[in-house]
Order: C-alpha cells, then structure tokens, then sequence
C-alpha cells in the first residue's frame, strides 16, 4: 500500500541549527550546536489595512496593468524623536530585519517603517526613564541576546566567505539522482480483508471480470472510487510486500495469487511501467546548497571544538523522593448501648 511521499523528490533539509541534519538517500548530519539568531524585531505593530470591494466582472478582461511607484529618497535622519535622532542606517537595518516579510517599494510604505521606528524610539525612551536596564532579569535577557547574535554572525560571515561551489554541488547532484534511478509504475489494485475474498476476486477476473468495476463494488480502499487506479508510483512509495510483487508483474497483467500487506489482501493489476524521471539539476539547486552550508557549518563547528579546552561538567541526579505513607484509616469504637 502506499507511503504518502511524493514522486521522485528529493528531500533535503534546509539550514536550520536546532535540530539533526538529515537527507534522503545522502549523507546523514551530526545534530548541531549553535542555534542561527534569526534577526527580527521586537515590537510589532499593525499598520493600516486597505480595503477593497471584491465585484466579479461581467466578461473576462485582461488585467489592468500595476502603477509603477514614484522615485522617492529616504532622509537622513529619518525622524527625529525628543531630540534623538533615527539614522537612515538605522532605518535600513530595520528594512533589511524584515526583508521577506514586507514590501519597501514605495514612499508610502517606507513612511509607514518609519513610525514604527517612531514608535518603538518612544518605547526604549520609556525604558530609559524607567531604568529598565538596569534589571537583573533584562541584563540577562541582553546578554543572552548578545550571545547569540554574536554567534550567528560567525556562522554567517564564514558562509559568506565560503559559498558551495559549483562542482561541488554538481557531485552533490549526481550522487543524489544515481539513488533515485529505477523503474515507475501505473497500477490499479483491489483491497479485501480476507484471502478468501481475493482469491474470488481473482476468479472472477478469470472469468473475465472487469477489473475496474470489481474494485468499485469490491475494494475497501479509498482508491475504489476511481477502480482502483492508484496512478503512478516508484517501489519506494509502497509497503515492501506491494512494491516486490509489482517489480516481478508484466505489464497488463494481474495477480494470480492475493498479495498480503499490513492493510490486507491485494489484487494488483499492473497497466504500465517507465524509466522514473530525477528531477533537474536546476530544481535541486537551492536545497543542495542549502545541503552544503549545513555540512560546512557542522565542518566548522568540529573544528573549533576540536581546537578548544572543554570540560563539560556532570549533572548530578537526585533520587526521586519516596512517596510519604499513607495515614492509616481511624476505627472509631463502637458505642455500647444502654439497656
């Protein structure tokens, strides 16, 4: 039966350092240490939402063609709040925070990072006034903060000096499409909870029963609404069982014997097989490279351990306490009564 995994796709996990790196079918990676500080901001703030009337149009029209934004020039400084000034550095960092997340194409959008920034220069004011840095807990959180960024950037300055390159993942590329070349199959398959029930099913073909319409009166798959067309599939979609019996199946036709699953009883009829096509390496691109920096990284991070005193201290194990007895149930003595 069928493992709901797509056709021929490669999956490869993208760069993320809080969790193992893994890829299918290439090379497994040791779980890794320090967690990329994504950089965001902390205050968010809604800005205006434009509403608009949604009226179906009485014949198709082509659609109308985007205004193109006015040329405009971000200031420096960009706003000035109680004497403090917001620097258009500031202002593109912040820009760059929410790259992917928001559009600064245009100056009324720019206006709008703008008050934000406003804003949140009011908050740390605020904050000023209230000697907030000066709490323990938010020296800490600072700190914490620090620490991170200051480790992230490591990581991404190393990348950015060191980019995969183009051979690189080329071979990258090959290895991964050389596990994937086999065969693709098109089958349809009745599903029965019994070997009794398949093999009359198979009589029944013999018979010259249509398959299709056997498996719509027959099947307990949810394929049966479709005759039991399960489309095109490689072996490493499908329960070992299943896959093994279609390899060995000419094309056009079916099982002579019931083929048992952890789903039941199948009746298989093969319709046709072909070459399985990889994908590009154009496709594949982005999450090999993404692949590759997750292996430098890891690279990076062994060597630097490797070079460093670490002493790890043990962390001590308390024995759970025991649970306190139970208090024993109180007998009241029984009253004697008067005679």
């Amino acid at each position: 039966m069928r493992k709901r995994t797509p056709r021929t796709k490669l999956h490869l996990q993208p760069l993320q350092l809080s969790s193992p790196m893994e890829t299918t079918r290439m090379h497994k990676m040791p779980k890794l240490i320090v967690p990329l500080l994504a950089l965001s901001s902390t205050l968010l703030l809604s800005g205006g939402v434009l509403a608009a009337e949604d009226k179906k149009p009485e014949a198709a029209t082509p659609p109308a063609a985007q205004p193109v934004p006015a040329p405009f020039t971000i200031p420096d400084p960009v706003a000035v709040v109680n004497g403090k000034t917001i620097s258009k550095a500031a202002f593109d960092q912040y820009v760059q925070q929410l790259r992917g997340r928001t559009k600064v194409d245009s100056a009324e959008a720019s206006k709008s990072l703008v008050d934000q920034l406003v804003l949140e220069e009011l908050l740390v004011q605020e904050a000023d006034k209230q000697k907030l840095a000066d709490d323990a807990q938010i020296k800490q959180q600072l700190a914490m903060v620090q620490r991170s960024l200051l480790a992230s950037s490591v990581i991404r300055r190393m990348l950015s000096e060191s980019a995969p390159s183009e051979d690189a993942v080329k071979k990258e590329y090959e290895t991964a499409i050389a596990a994937m070349k086999g065969k693709e199959y098109k089958a349809s398959h009745i599903l029965v909870d019994s070997e009794d029930k398949a093999k009359e099913i198979i009589a029944e073909l013999k018979k010259g029963g249509n398959f299709a319409e056997l498996a719509k009166a027959k099947s307990s798959d949810s394929s049966k609404d479709n005759g039991g067309d399960l489309g095109w599939f490689t072996p490493s979609m499908m329960v070992p069982p299943f896959a093994q019996a279609v390899a060995k199946m000419e094309k056009g036709k079916y099982t002579e014997q019931p083929v048992q699953t952890s789903f039941g009883w199948h009746v298989i009829l093969l319709e046709d097989s072909r070459d399985a096509t990889p994908p590009s390496l154009d496709e594949l691109k982005p999450q090999i490279q993404q692949m590759l920096q997750s292996r430098m990284v890891n690279d990076y991070l062994e060597k630097l351990k490797s070079g460093a005193k670490i002493e790890v201290k043990e962390i001590q194990v308390s024995e759970a306490p025991k649970p306190a007895p139970a208090p024993a149930a109180v007998v009241e003595p029984k009253k004697e009564e008067k005679k």
